[in-house]
């Protein structure tokens, strides 16, 4: 099954014009409970990102958040394609230890993909192969509805019922509506 990265990300992930203050774009990340934000120009051209660890440094070593943000971004960014396979890119996350990376379209920033998007999608499609038995499809979507780990992991913007189906269509058998 492929899962490709425009249906896990999250789309439009935070992010600030260049030069914006390391204060403003501190409360941006704080409003939306994100580790991490992006810099990008008026047309949307990912230029940096910049973690909250790097906004604390920063703060406990000058005492301010006055400087712009591009003062401490990492510029050095591998970005993903909306359109890559999603579990293919498993290595990313693995080897580099990333917690999340950028997803760009054109060069534009249109979402982010974070390792806990996979892993749950990982754990959902393994938790669908393991209820689907060679039974009667009402046997089978009962217990797939009484799965109580499908529902509790798997990603909020994926309905368990669309991955059902995908997995579903997949092995050739008809899902129910």
């Amino acid at each position: 099954m492929q899962v490709r990265v425009r249906d896990l990300m999250t789309v439009n992930p935070v992010s600030v014009l260049t030069g914006t203050s390391l204060q403003e774009a501190a409360e941006q990340m704080i409003l939306a409970e994100s580790a991490e934000i992006y810099v990008t120009d008026q047309q949307m051209k990912l230029l940096g990102v910049v973690p909250d660890y790097q906004i604390l440094k920063h703060k406990l070593m000058y005492q301010n958040l006055e400087a712009p943000i591009d003062s401490i971004m990492h510029v050095q960014l591998d970005a993903l394609s909306p359109e890559n396979d999603a579990l293919q890119l498993i290595h990313f996350f693995r080897d580099r230890r990333n917690s999340c990376m950028a997803v760009t379209e054109n060069g534009r920033l249109v979402g982010k993909l974070s390792c806990r998007d996979l892993f749950r999608t990982i754990m959902a499609l393994e938790s669908i192969e393991l209820t689907e038995e060679p039974v009667s499809n009402t046997e089978s979507a009962k217990t797939a509805d009484s799965h109580s780990t499908v529902s509790t992991i798997n990603p909020p913007h994926l309905s368990r019922q669309s991955l059902r189906k995908s997995v579903l269509q997949l092995n050739g058998a008809k899902s129910e509506s």
